[in-house]
């Protein structure tokens, strides 16, 4: 197994050409909508939006597929246990009961996660990273926000590197990972290690930062256009969202 950070796919598609700031500002307020749907059948149709857009992103299988699993590692944890833990009718499974409601919320808690998750991948990938942290700006984002979110993209490759190296060095001494006090002492070394390196170079990288004249500002030279097709996105994309929202509202 290797621990390894894969850059952010842009493939060419419609929603790249659009302008970022109209983008971002479409997908987060269309984010916000869906995750505040509360009945079954406009999170659906939500869902089938967002799997939509993923589609016309042109993202690719499997790199949105593992993103999938891995959040649903951790989604899994808190619905898995909902139909044993809500009361309800369901079938018996020996001693165990079943609730059918508990399986009703976990398949809708378990939609609105990949709902969100696959709008938010599509952010991120439908432009370049630096594009739409640019965009963020634009849209009177804090420049320091900004800035740490480039500096800590950019920084995970680096840690991710010096970490495959301290693997290398481990294995070319004979260590193999096992389940016992030695290989726990050499992960905590490890850890320890990757910590003090990474301190290290922050400061290297702080100090070159510094001499070229960083005072700790965002600044940007992008050129933004705002063009008829980026508003009808925008308005498209918002007015969907509103839309199954109001009729979520009204089905309550």
């Amino acid at each position: 197994m290797t621990i390894t950070f894969d850059a952010l796919p842009c493939p060419e598609s419609p929603l790249r050409r659009l302008d970022p700031r109209w983008k971002l500002a479409a997908l987060l307020v269309s984010t916000a909508l869906a995750a505040a749907l509360r009945t079954p059948v406009p999170a659906a149709l939500a869902l089938l939006g967002a799997l939509v857009l993923a589609a016309t992103a042109r993202l690719p299988g499997r790199w949105y597929l593992r993103r999938v699993a891995a959040v649903a590692l951790f989604v899994g944890l808190f619905i898995l246990p909902l139909p044993f833990l809500l009361d309800g009718p369901g079938p018996k499974l020996g001693p165990v009961a079943v609730s059918w409601h508990g399986l009703g919320v976990a398949g809708f808690v378990a939609g609105k996660a990949l709902t969100v998750l696959t709008l938010m991948l599509v952010l991120l990938a439908a432009a370049p990273l630096e594009d739409t942290l640019k965009a963020a700006h634009a849209l009177r984002v804090p420049g320091l926000l900004i800035q740490l979110a480039v500096l800590s993209y950019r920084y995970l490759f680096v840690l991710a590197a010096e970490l495959g190296r301290l693997r290398v060095a481990l294995r070319v001494r004979g260590y193999r990972n096992r389940a016992n006090r030695h290989s726990y002492r050499t992960v905590g070394h490890v850890a320890g290690t990757l910590l003090v390196r990474g301190y290290e170079r922050a400061e290297r990288v702080g100090q070159a930062m510094r001499c070229r004249g960083f005072r700790g500002r965002f600044h940007s030279l992008a050129q933004f256009r705002t063009r008829a097709g980026d508003v009808a996105a925008f308005v498209l994309l918002v007015g969907c969202a509103s839309g199954l929202l109001a009729w979520d509202l009204s089905k309550r």
